[in-house]
Parts: C-alpha cells; sequence; structure tokens
C-alpha cells in the first residue's frame, strides 16, 4: 500500500500525544478520571486501536493482527466482541471502523483493488460504499444518531479535505493553509464538528521539532 492512501489513517495517531498532554493539564481542574477496563481483540499478538464509543457503551475500531492485516471490530457494551469487520471490496487487507452510533451503524474506510480509501456503513449485516462524489479517496469518520456524517477525501490534489453529509447534501471545507483538513465527527444536533487539521510539515526533518500542528476544532454549522 502506497503511503499516500494510509494518510488519512495515520494521522490520528500523529495527533494523539500531543493532545495527552492538553488532556492532563485539564483534568487536574475538571475533576477525577477513572479507568473502567482495558482490553484487545481476541487473539495473540493483536494490536488494538479504539475509534469511539456510542451512548449504549459499544466501542467501534480497529485491530492490526501479528501479519498486519487491520480489521475493524466493534466491542458491545456487555464486553463481548463481533467478529472481524471487512469490507467485502477490501482487496489488501485493510478495512478501519471509525465511527458508531446508537443505532450500532458502524462507519470507517477500507482500501480498495486501485490502491485508494473509500467509505462504507455496516447496518444490520449489510455493507454499503460510499465515496464523496468526484473524490480519489474518501473516509467516513464518523456518524450520528441521524445518520447524519463527516470525514475526509481527496479532491484529486493530494491535500485532503474535511466533509460533512446532513440530509444527503455534502459541505466540504479546508482551513486554510492546511495541507489537510479532517472531520472527526459532528453532534445529534448537526451544529457542531469536530476535527483537526495539519498546517505546512507534516512530518518534521531531521533535528527539527515537529510544527503547527492542531487539533480539536470546532466548526459551527450554519
Amino acid at each position: 500500500m502506497k503511503p499516500k492512501q494510509i494518510i488519512i489513517s495515520i494521522l490520528a495517531v500523529l495527533f494523539v500525544f500531543p493532545l495527552m498532554g492538553t488532556f492532563a493539564q485539564q483534568a487536574a481542574n475538571s475533576g477525577s478520571i477513572e479507568v473502567i477496563t482495558t482490553f484487545d481483540y481476541p487473539g495473540t499478538g493483536n494490536s488494538t486501536l479504539p475509534q469511539k464509543i456510542n451512548e449504549r457503551g459499544d466501542i467501534v475500531g480497529e485491530f492490526i493482527d501479528s501479519l498486519g492485516v487491520t480489521r475493524a471490530f466493534v466491542r458491545f457494551s456487555d464486553g463481548s466482541f463481533s467478529a472481524p469487520i471487512v469490507d467485502p471490496n477490501d482487496t489488501v487487507g485493510f478495512t478501519e471502523g471509525r465511527g458508531i452510533n446508537n443505532s450500532r451503524t458502524v462507519c470507517g474506510d477500507y482500501v480498495g483493488s486501485d490502491g485508494n480509501s473509500h467509505g462504507f456503513f455496516l447496518s444490520g449485516g449489510t455493507f454499503t460504499e460510499y465515496d464523496v462524489p468526484g473524490a480519489t479517496s474518501t473516509a467516513v469518520l464518523g456518524i450520528n444518531d441521524v445518520a447524519d456524517f463527516a470525514g475526509a477525501f481527496d479532491p484529486g490534489s493530494g491535500i485532503l479535505q474535511g466533509f460533512v453529509s446532513v440530509g444527503g447534501t455534502i459541505t466540504s471545507f479546508s482551513v486554510p493553509g492546511a495541507i489537510a483538513t479532517l472531520a472527526y465527527q459532528l453532534n445529534n444536533s448537526n451544529q457542531l464538528v469536530v476535527g483537526y487539521y495539519i498546517d505546512n510539515v507534516c512530518f518534521a526533518k531531521h533535528g527539527e521539532p515537529p510544527r503547527d500542528r492542531k487539533a480539536l476544532k470546532l466548526l459551527k454549522l450554519s
């Protein structure tokens, strides 16, 4: 798989660590945090990456097995796990679970035979494929309880844009000067979107600190 095609997947990892410091600073003044449980997707050698949780306590995410194959999963509120979730059009062993709503509709992305990311929804055992019209790659990153959703896409320029789909109408946007903008989740009232973006440098050169990392920005929808 080409590095360009998996950039959507690795962007979240790049920004977790700066955010952890921010949350740790806030936690001292905002109450206590309790670790309820830890878990891994069943199997030897799996790396487990939870992504979202719904109000029922169901968790969606992905796991990477010992062979490097990525599969989506749901950990249900009773602690049981779904079977590995594999989009039928995944030809390279890369399906990610990115969002889940209270109806247990899962959204995510996979890599197809063209080497590009494509979005999907999974509801009641049925997959529905989704691409932003005209996009070379699409990732559906979050879904709310009325089935409106948010994500990111590449229009062909190599610069990722964020998008929201509300009532079937797509609105795309980019932070000025950013090389990537990703909409990670929208609320049930469709008034706020949370996500992150990258300014001009994604990876630091040797000996230089990373620059211009931005995260958890709120966009108010009119």
